[in-house]
């Protein structure tokens, strides 16, 4: 789920519908945004390690959800977590999927056919929260839910491009445990809101990654969530790149 706020921040393009945008301004804005060092070892680390797409929640999830459990994942992307989440929680389990752009809700229900998971999984079309920005296609014919309508679960995973900030602000449930891709050139708050705001509900962080599952101390998540304000791919040395990804359990 994702969606289109006028911003001068650059977030990552849906390679898919690229045809209107600068190829060079996008990447004249990465190499601005980034530190030269930690941009050239990052990126030659990050190509050489071939991650995969959604690699970090992919993690935190087989650390975090158990057979049985009810998740809930509010930004449905190409599928990759809602397969691997379904995978984990089998037939006892459930998982949905909320996702606001049409196209993309169309390809998760195929998806989930081939998968043989569409037993577990139930996809629905719909955005949660505030329209900040949905890729994937159309978004007019979407559901809205709001935060306090997110039914109960064990595992919330948050992929939703900034709408993270006012779930996770407006929200009833407390779930086992939260997962979340961070976007802060997505949000006004500080780019440690979020991990703020699960400490304030109770929840202790327990997993730090980059997009790709390269996982990062500390240090690194404040460094990548600073740097990311301003430009939504940041390298590190290590290879890790944004947007982070952290995942918390209640204490």
């Amino acid at each position: 789920m994702r969606s289109g706020q006028e911003s001068g921040r650059m977030a990552q393009p849906d390679w898919q519908e690229i045809s209107d945008m600068s190829l060079f301004r996008y990447a004249h804005t990465i190499y601005k945004y980034n530190d030269f060092v930690d941009l050239f070892f990052g990126a030659c680390r990050y190509v050489a390690a071939n991650g995969l797409s959604e690699k970090g929640i992919a993690d935190a999830h087989h650390r975090l959800t158990r057979p049985g459990d009810r998740v809930v994942i509010i930004g449905g992307g190409d599928g990759v977590t809602a397969v691997t989440a379904a995978k984990l929680v089998g037939r006892a389990g459930s998982v949905q999927v909320y996702e606001g752009g049409d196209r993309a809700a169309g390809r998760l229900i195929t998806l989930t056919a081939r998968e043989g998971i569409s037993g577990i999984c139930t996809i629905h079309h719909a955005v949660v929260g505030p329209h900040i920005d949905v890729y994937g296609g159309d978004f007019a014919n979407a559901d809205h839910v709001a935060p306090d309508e997110i039914p109960e679960c064990d595992v919330l995973e948050l992929d939703c491009e900034g709408s993270e900030v006012e779930i996770l602000r407006s929200m009833t449930i407390r779930p086992r445990a939260i997962i979340v891709e961070i976007h802060p050139f997505l949000f006004a708050e500080d780019p440690g809101w979020v991990t703020d705001r699960l400490a304030d509900l109770g929840y202790q962080i327990v997993y730090r990654s980059g997009h790709d599952g390269i996982e990062i101390d500390d240090k690194d998540l404040q460094k990548l969530l600073t740097r990311s304000k301003q430009c939504g791919v940041i390298y590190l040395k290590n290879g890790a790149r944004s947007p982070v990804v952290v995942a918390a359990v209640r204490g």
